[in-house]
């Protein structure tokens, strides 16, 4: 008996979705390890880093703890957006993008909410981009 042809077609393109995702998904890690590290000892605090030409000064208005709100804010000198994602280093997190929204005084700001780790680990990533200039800000958690 000869399979029908979605009985071949189904699998096929299973394949090729998983394919076309494993491809993006390293592609999108290469990229990530290349970009710049920020370095903020303090996120609390506030400092100022480096991204591109420009100084920005950015930080968090309490220590960031799982499945518990914390404001992150950035101050960019004529900047038109900022963004600001969370990852973890080979671990799908799901999607935690945050378009920042600029106040009165030219702050941008976003509530932020990161999930818990099914594997407890406490480390992430903010991937910040303001105007398209990216860099890496490695912090911890509390749960």
């Amino acid at each position: 008996m000869k399979p029908r042809f979605g009985q071949v077609l189904l699998p096929l393109a299973v394949l090729v979705i998983l394919a076309g995702i494993v491809y993006f998904d390293q592609a999108r890690r290469a990229e990530t390890a290349a970009l710049p590290r920020l370095d903020c000892p303090d996120p609390i605090a506030g400092c100022q880093v480096r991204l591109g030409e420009r100084t920005v000064t950015l930080g968090m208005d309490t220590r960031p703890r799982a499945m518990r709100p914390f404001q992150v804010w950035v101050r960019a000198s004529g900047a038109r957006w900022v963004r600001a994602e969370f990852t973890m280093v080979d671990m799908d997190m799901g999607l935690n993008l945050y378009t920042l929204a600029a106040d009165k005084d030219g702050v941008f700001r976003a509530r932020v909410t990161l999930p818990v780790c099914v594997t407890g680990r406490q480390d992430w990533l903010l991937t910040l981009d303001v105007d398209g200039e990216r860099g890496i800000l490695p912090f911890v958690i509390s749960l």
